[in-house]
Formats: C-alpha cells, structure tokens, sequence
C-alpha cells in the first residue's frame, strides 16, 4: 500500500518522445509544408533522445549496421544488411523526391511503399522503426488522410511485431531487395490501415449516438482529440498524461477526461492513484 508502480525508464522516455514528436508532426501539417531531410533528423532526435548517446541522436548513422534475427533457442541469425552509411543521405534525398513527385499514387499506397523504403534505407544506428512510422504518420496526415489526427497505426504494428518484421523482409540485402514484390507488404499496410479506421468510425459513431440521446451533437475540441490519440496510440491515458500532453493543471485534466467519460467515449478503470481511462468501446 502507498507504492507507486513505476514502470520502466526507457518505456516511460519512449512515450514522452512519442508525444513530443506527435507535436511536432502536427506543427508540421499546420504549416502546410512538406517535410525535409533536416525534419527527418528532427524528428529522430526526439524519438531517440535520452535513450542513446547523444551523438547518435539527430544523424545519420556513420557505420554500418546489421538486423538480426532472434531464434527460438536464443541464437541470432543475420536478416538484413542495410546500405552503406555514406550512401544513406542520397537515398533519403532520393526518396523524400520521389514522395514529392508520386502524385498519381494512391496516397495509402504511397505512405505505404515510404514507409518500407525507409525500413530498407535504415538511416539510423536506432530508432528507425519508430521514426518511419511517425514520418508515414506525418505523410498521411499531410495527404488528408488524418481523421481529426485520431488515426495511429502504432496500435496495428504493436500487435504482433514478428508478423511487421516478417512483411518487411523481401530480401537480405539493400541490393536484393531492389525490385521486390511488394504486394505482401501493401496488402498487409492497408490492412492495418483499414483497421485503423474502423477503430476511428466506431468512434465517431459512438460520439454521435451518444450525443443524439442526448439531444446535444457532441463535437469534440482538440484538446479532447489530443487525449484521444493519445488513447487509442497507447490503450490508456491518466490524467497525469493530460497534464503533459496538453500542459495543462491536474484540475483541467480531470475535468476533461470527466466530459469525455460523460459523452461515452472514455471509461474510467481502476482506483486511487491507479486510476486510468480507456476506449468506451461498448
């Protein structure tokens, strides 16, 4: 009685980074500007800080890396060989101007194929995986596609981290993966995508359902959309969350996630200091 459950440091950090990155993702689309390879190293420095040395924070890797693979008995076995460091800004360069000239793509497709590119390109010592999917976010979101910034993919990849792994693994090489198939990988993409946005229309539909039994529509303000990212990215939010993520007092805080249980959308779950919000999902 009286502890407080701490979870780990770097867990703790990654979602703070997460947070200060989403900020900076919607900065970006305010802006209405497309993103740079300086964005790029922007947005990893905040993903990546305080969780590796602070020289490899914000730059390109200068070396070469290699992905493993973890077998059942413990032993590790080579998966993929990234392209040499010195290669990696020309094929960032590359790919942030074929985004820029891929009009005729279906923007879902395109976010898609960005997002293995840059797997394959691996810029980083860390945080690739991270940094490509909050980039894919950014693109998405730029292109239309971000659904009151409600929509996070991170939930769908979450789910089974060996099943995304496996569907980026079309070759052991930069060079062999040159002209892959990428229809497992599309296929698998949109599904995600797809699930996404049921989870986002069962939402909305709550929200509405809610707010006609009410006899009010309840719209909610982007403070409520922030708290909800944050939700269903993460699965739970405090209020101690809120205050963070909308740098508001404790008191606001809870008078937000009040309304937002009020209107349905969230459900409180636990007690005392152990009290939490999730998804309303009945």
């Amino acid at each position: 009685e009286g502890k407080r459950i701490v979870a780990e440091e770097d867990q703790i950090r990654e979602v703070e980074n997460y947070l200060v990155a989403l900020r900076r993702i919607d900065e970006i689309v305010n802006e209405k500007s497309g993103f740079s390879r300086n964005e790029i190293l922007k947005i990893h420095k905040v993903v990546v800080g305080g969780l590796v040395d602070k020289e490899k924070t914000g730059v390109f890797r200068e070396g070469p890396v290699y992905i493993l693979n973890v077998l059942p008995k413990g032993e590790e076995e080579l998966a993929y060989t990234p392209p040499p460091s010195e290669k990696v800004p020309e094929l960032i360069d590359d790919l942030l101007l074929w985004l820029g000239k891929a009009g005729e793509v279906h923007p879902v497709i395109r976010a898609g194929l960005f997002h293995y590119q840059f797997e394959t390109i691996h810029p980083f010592t860390d945080g690739n995986g991270r940094t490509g999917r909050l980039l894919t976010l950014l693109h998405l979101y730029q292109s239309g596609w971000d659904f009151k910034k409600v929509l996070v993919l991170e939930d769908y990849y979450n789910q089974n981290r060996k099943n995304y792994y496996r569907h980026l693994q079309t070759g052991d090489t930069f060079n062999s993966r040159k002209g892959a198939d990428l229809t497992n990988w599309l296929e698998y993409y949109v599904e995600g995508f797809l699930q996404e946005v049921r989870k986002v229309k069962d939402l909305i539909i709550n929200i509405s359902v809610v707010g006609e039994a009410k006899g009010t529509r309840n719209i909610l303000d982007n403070d409520e959309l922030k708290i909800v990212d944050f939700v269903v990215t993460m699965g739970r939010v405090t209020s101690s969350d809120v205050v963070d993520i909308l740098r508001v007092p404790k008191r606001t805080a809870q008078f937000k996630l009040r309304r937002l249980e009020d209107i349905n959308v969230l459900r409180k779950a636990g007690k005392g200091p152990g009290t939490y919000y999730e998804v309303n999902r009945k």
